[in-house]
């Protein structure tokens, strides 16, 4: 899901630079809601509005989505400030929770960035005519396959080991049942090292569901 090339009204001061950042700037745009309206419904006070916004600015253009602690105020600390715009803009914040880990440990570590591991079910799905975009964005989040907390940080062998298992118990479970009538082809590993692609693993399915 892309953000536009020329900008809303809504979303014209933001500049993301995180792929989360992405999905929000998106999310505000198709709900047209102005910074004032999302400060609000996050329940900051009428007369915090101009720091506010200007922290959800911050927020949306920085590549750490400010949880580096960069901008912060009384009345939320850099996790809730992202849980609770995430609430606002209906967006599931869960599926996130890996990237956010990531983030948290760059921060805590001060180091060059590990690698981010994305394992994804490569899906034909068959929409009709009436799928609309949140179909189509449900059915996305659909193909992703969540691998443990500090996976970047294992050695080859165990991350293969991992990768395996979850791709069987992933056909095991799904294969038969995909949504739109969907169809799984495969699996793909896919290696980002600061929001960049540098490589990608591609996966034949088990053998077997049963498998």
């Amino acid at each position: 899901m892309s953000h536009a090339t020329n900008p809303s009204k809504y979303t014209r001061r933001y500049l993301p630079c995180h792929p989360l950042a992405q999905y929000a700037i998106t999310q505000i745009d198709i709900l047209e809601l102005r910074g004032q309206d999302i400060i609000k419904a996050m329940g900051y006070p009428l007369k915090h509005t101009i720091p506010a916004c200007e922290r959800l600015r911050h927020v949306l253009s920085n590549k750490r989505l400010g949880l580096d602690g960069s901008y912060v105020d009384k009345y939320f600390t850099a996790d809730e400030f992202l849980a609770k715009l995430f609430a606002v803009l209906d967006l599931p914040y869960e599926p996130f929770a890996e990237d956010i880990a990531q983030i948290k440990d760059e921060v805590a570590q001060g180091s060059k960035p590990q690698p981010r591991y994305r394992l994804q079910a490569d899906v034909d799905f068959n929409f009709d005519g009436s799928s609309n975009w949140l179909s189509r964005w449900g059915a996305s989040f659909w193909t992703h396959i969540e691998l443990p907390s500090g996976f970047a940080k294992l050695d080859e062998a165990e991350r293969s080991t991992i990768i395996k298992n979850s791709i069987r118990a992933h056909y095991q479970e799904h294969g038969a049942n995909v949504p739109y009538n969907g169809v799984i082809k495969g699996y793909r590993l896919i290696i980002e090292q600061q929001d960049k692609e540098v490589d990608r693993i591609e996966y034949n399915l088990p053998k077997s569901k049963s498998v």
